[in-house]
């Protein structure tokens, strides 16, 4: 397995803090078509050759992404989706 890693620092309040945990649950469901569970405010994930958690606090949000055999080769490619995804569900786009 091969692991992504992404920590970085937010201003939002908790009902933003919370929306934002909403949509990325959202997008990683119906877009990653990932089954998902939100444990005490962290989101656990797992599809098709990758698995994962994201945790948003007061002031961070930070989380991996265990990656397959066959999703290795793509690793650049998914870390750069992360990070834009993360830029538009924090609102740092």
């Amino acid at each position: 397995m091969s692991d992504i890693r992404v920590s970085r620092s937010h201003s939002l309040d908790a009902t933003a803090r919370e929306q934002a945990l909403c949509d990325l649950r959202a997008y990683l469901a119906d877009t990653l078509k990932a089954r998902t569970e939100v444990v005490e405010g962290e989101i656990m994930f797992t599809g098709t050759g990758y698995s994962g958690a994201i945790r948003i606090d007061e002031t961070r949000v930070s989380g991996f992404v265990r990656l397959g055999i066959l999703m290795k080769p793509m690793k650049g490619v998914i870390n750069r989706e992360i990070g834009t995804a993360l830029d538009l569900y924090l609102g740092t786009a």
